[in-house]
């Protein structure tokens, strides 16, 4: 069970900002699914709004290639003892 309210992209309850941050993440990876993660933050949604420019600065907007980041991922989880 959840610590914190996890937002629904779909309620009209939730806040506007929260509802179309959530939603253009959903639209982005193509489901319409939002990660827990990103709906635990959506309850600041500035803070939503800044995680999600910085991911896309740091996993999309950078120098690396495909196989780089996939390197990147594999060296942390190895350095880190994560199994995935």
């Amino acid at each position: 069970m959840a610590r914190l309210p996890l937002v629904d992209s779909g309620s009209d309850d939730a806040d506007p900002l929260a509802r179309s941050v959530l939603q253009a993440v959903s639209a982005a990876r193509g489901r319409s699914v939002d990660p827990n993660v990103y709906r635990a933050v959506a309850n600041h949604p500035q803070a939503l709004q800044a995680l999600v420019q910085f991911g896309t600065v740091v996993y999309f907007q950078n120098s690396m290639t495909p196989a780089q980041r996939e390197l990147a991922y594999l060296t942390a989880s190895v350095t880190n003892d994560c199994h995935y």
